[in-house]
């Protein structure tokens, strides 16, 4: 029987050094960038 050695890289798992931030601080707000809807696709309920 032979083994075999399987490497999987995920984004969550990876320090936020290796994505190319300084801080974990960096990373959180870059992400929340990210996930911030924007204006032009807010719609007005009111």
């Amino acid at each position: 029987m032979e083994l075999v050695q399987k490497e999987e890289t995920s984004l969550g798992l990876e320090s936020y050094d290796v994505l190319g931030f300084n801080s974990q601080e960096e990373l959180e707000l870059e992400i929340s960038k990210l996930t911030k809807f924007r204006p032009e696709f807010d719609t007005n309920l009111e």
